[in-house]
């Protein structure tokens, strides 16, 4: 029997659930002509929105499918646009806030897949997942609506966040997400926290202190331009195979792709980065300041900076 999508998405509008069979009948839907549009990847989320109960391989289809329309549903593939960004935010936030696990983990499946993500969309996720601490309202909690309180699985999903390639660069925590970690450790102090918290506000916010990263991913418009001229035809693209055509293999790759510049030395610029400046030290000290004496988060990450 074949798939009708619009019967199924009626039915499941109207409160129906979707089941194992239905997932992997959607799969087949979403890939039969080899790319999702933007009304397929709309429709996902209006079944998200409106199902009584899914099969728990659900998130997992939804994810990967409205990923791959938004990261490489146009060029440069790999990138997220500022339009999509604010089209995945207006799609999540018609109620108000993140109100499933689908989305949450859509928001950090994007920041993991992408090679950067838009300020605006990084923002969103990182608040919609302060909100739920802060709350104690969202799809981690099962009930028992603890505010002020970091669950496993939120440390989890911060830790996945902060640390994706799409979020600030792989690896490396910024300042917007060193502030974020030092307020919740704030507003959650007094609070039963999963044990996952302090680890990943200390290696969160000594990564920010003394993280380094030799990579540095293309901006979305840097690759753009590339691709662009990579599917040039212009005359200069002939002109540069001529030139290889008319070197000797050993001496054409170094002319042709002689550095501008010298070769960085990524050991020292590891020791320097591990070395607190007085700007990060300044910084550290204001955070620490605004409350009488030293927690035990701020001790055990003045104990993590100094081994």
């Amino acid at each position: 029997m074949t798939f009708q999508f619009e019967q199924f998405s009626a039915a499941v509008r109207a409160g129906g659930n979707i089941t194992a069979l239905d997932t992997q009948a959607l799969r087949h839907w979403a890939w039969a002509d080899g790319m999702l549009s933007q009304r397929d990847a709309q429709a996902l989320f209006e079944l998200n929105a409106h199902a009584g109960s899914k099969d728990p391989e659900w998130i997992a289809f939804f994810t990967e499918a409205v990923c791959d329309f938004v990261i490489d549903g146009s060029e440069p593939k790999g990138y997220v646009s500022e339009k999509d960004a604010l089209w995945v935010i207006e799609e999540i936030d018609k109620d108000g806030r993140v109100e499933s696990a689908g989305e949450l983990e859509l928001l950090v499946k994007l920041a993991e897949k992408a090679v950067d993500l838009p300020n605006v969309l990084k923002f969103y996720a990182l608040d919609q997942i302060e909100r739920i601490i802060i709350s104690g309202e969202g799809p981690t909690r099962n009930g028992d609506a603890l505010r002020n309180t970091v669950t496993a699985a939120e440390a989890n999903l911060l830790r996945r966040l902060i640390f994706a390639c799409g979020s600030h660069g792989p690896a490396i925590v910024s300042r917007e997400e060193a502030d974020m970690l030092f307020r919740i450790k704030d507003a959650c102090l007094e609070s039963n926290n999963a044990p996952e918290w302090e680890k990943l506000f200390v290696q969160g916010v000594a990564n920010h202190l003394q993280g380094f990263s030799a990579y540095t991913p293309l901006t979305r418009e840097r690759a753009t331009q590339l691709e662009s001229f990579m599917r040039s035809s212009s005359p200069s693209i002939g002109r540069f195979f001529k030139r290889m055509g008319d070197l000797d293999l050993s001496a054409g790759f170094a002319e042709i792709f002689r550095p501008a510049e010298a070769a960085r030395d990524l050991d020292s610029e590891a020791e320097e980065a591990e070395a607190i400046s007085l700007p990060e030290k300044g910084w550290l000290d204001h955070e620490i300041a605004k409350r009488a004496g030293v927690d035990r988060y701020e001790q055990a990450l003045l104990d993590f900076v100094a081994s």
